[in-house]
C-alpha cells in the first residue's frame, strides 16, 4: 500500500494538482489582504496562479508577464470603449472584436485570450463604475501569477523527464516495429505470397507517417526538457542524469531519421528474379532483424555484445553480394546495399549514444 501511494504521489499530474491547490489557496489568501475594494476580487489572484502552475520555471515567469500584458490590453480597450458609450450590446461586441484583433500580438503568446476576456468582464461585470474591477484585475492577477511562479520554483519544479522518457520510448518501439515490418516485407519477396507495389507503398507511407509524428513529439519534448533545466534548482541535483537522458533522446531522434531512409529504399526497390538478388535480400533481412533485436532491448548488448558483430557481418555480407558481378542489372542490389549502410550507421549511433556501448572497443 505504501509503495502504491508513493508511486501515485510521484506522478506528474498529481504533483501539478498539489501545486495548483497550494498556489491558488495561497494567492486567494494574499489577495484578501489587499485593501478594499481590490480585496473583493481575490478570486482573480487564484486564477492568475492557476495559469502558470505546472509550466517549466522559465516559462512560468514568461507566461505570468504575458498574462499581465494581455489583461492590461483588455482593460484599456474596455475603458476606452466605455468612455465613448455606456455598456450595451454594441460596446461589448466592439470591445471583444478589438481585443480579439489584438490577440495577434506575438508577445502575448498562449495568454492572448486574456485580452478579449478582460475587456468583456470589465464591461459586463464592472457596471457603470468599472474602476474597482479594473484595479482587481491589474493587481490580483499579477499577484496570483507571481505566487504561481514562486510555488512552481520551490515545489518540485518540472524537469520534463517523464514526457521525454515517454516520447523516447515511443520512438524506440516504432523503430523496432518498422525494422521488423520491413524485414517481413523483404522476406516475402521469394515466398508464396509476395507483396505487390501497392501493399509495399502503403506500408512505407504508414510507417513514415507514424514515425514523423513520433519524431515531432520527441523533438518537442527534447526542447521542453532542455528549457526546463534553465533556472531550475532541481536540475543541479540530477544534472548528469538529465543530460544523459537528453543525449539519449537526441541520439534516438537521429536513429529514427536514418530509419526514414530505410523506408525510402524499401519503397524504391525492384526485386529481380536472379538467385543472387534473393540472397542479397535475405542478407538484408538479417541486418534488419538483428538491428531490431538490439533496439528492442539495449540490455542484450551487455549480456551478448556479439549482436553488434552479427549486424556488422550481415552488413558486410549484404554489401559484398550487392557489389557482386552476379547481382544483376536491376537497382535492387544497390538499394539494399544502401539499406545495410543506413542501418549500420543507426546501430552505431544507438550503441554508442543510447545504449552507451562502444561498438568497437579499443583493446589497448
Amino acid at each position: 500500500m505504501r509503495r502504491l501511494l508513493s508511486r501515485f504521489l510521484s506522478r506528474d499530474d498529481v504533483v501539478v494538482a498539489v501545486k495548483a491547490g497550494v498556489a491558488c489557496g495561497l494567492a486567494f489568501y494574499l489577495g484578501s489582504l489587499l485593501p478594499a475594494p481590490v480585496d473583493d476580487y481575490k478570486y482573480y489572484a487564484a486564477l492568475g496562479a492557476f495559469t502558470v502552475v505546472g509550466l517549466v520555471v522559465v516559462d512560468s515567469l514568461k507566461e505570468s508577464l504575458r498574462v499581465f500584458g494581455a489583461v492590461v490590453i483588455g482593460v484599456v480597450v474596455a475603458l476606452l470603449v466605455q468612455s465613448i458609450s455606456w455598456t450595451n450590446f454594441l460596446t461589448v461586441g466592439v470591445a471583444v472584436l478589438v481585443g480579439s484583433l489584438l490577440m495577434a500580438l506575438p508577445l502575448l503568446g498562449d495568454q492572448r485570450t486574456w485580452a478579449p476576456l478582460a475587456a468583456l468582464f470589465v464591461l459586463a461585470a464592472g457596471g457603470p463604475d468599472p474602476e474597482p474591477m479594473v484595479l482587481g484585475y491589474l493587481f490580483q492577477l499579477p499577484l496570483g501569477a507571481l505566487v504561481g511562479v514562486v510555488v512552481n520554483l520551490l515545489v518540485l519544479p518540472p524537469l520534463g523527464s517523464t514526457e521525454l522518457h515517454g516520447a523516447t520510448t515511443r520512438v524506440h518501439q516504432l523503430m523496432v516495429e518498422q525494422m521488423r515490418s520491413y524485414a517481413d516485407l523483404l522476406g516475402r519477396v521469394d515466398g508464396d505470397d509476395p507483396p505487390d507495389a501497392v501493399e509495399r507503398d502503403e506500408l512505407v507511407r504508414a510507417n513514415e507517417s507514424d514515425m514523423a509524428h513520433a519524431r515531432a513529439r520527441l523533438s518537442e519534448e527534447v526542447e521542453r526538457a532542455a528549457r526546463a533545466r534553465r533556472g531550475n534548482p532541481r536540475a543541479w541535483a540530477v544534472r548528469r542524469a538529465e543530460q544523459d537522458a537528453l543525449d539519449r533522446a537526441r541520439a534516438t531522434e537521429r536513429c529514427a531519421a536514418t530509419l526514414l531512409a530505410v523506408g525510402v529504399v524499401i519503397g524504391q526497390s525492384a526485386p529481380g528474379p536472379q538467385e543472387e538478388e534473393g540472397q542479397t535480400r535475405r542478407s538484408a533481412v538479417r541486418v534488419l532483424r538483428t538491428a531490431a533485436d538490439i533496439f528492442e532491448d539495449p540490455g542484450l548488448l551487455r549480456t551478448d555484445p556479439a549482436l553488434v558483430d552479427q549486424v556488422q557481418d550481415a552488413v558486410e555480407d549484404t554489401l559484398r553480394r550487392a557489389r557482386s558481378p552476379h547481382a544483376g542489372d536491376g537497382p535492387d542490389g544497390l538499394l539494399l546495399g544502401a539499406l545495410a549502410l543506413t542501418v549500420r550507421d543507426s546501430v552505431e549511433v544507438f550503441t554508442s549514444r543510447v545504449a552507451v556501448i562502444d561498438p568497437d572497443p579499443d583493446p589497448a
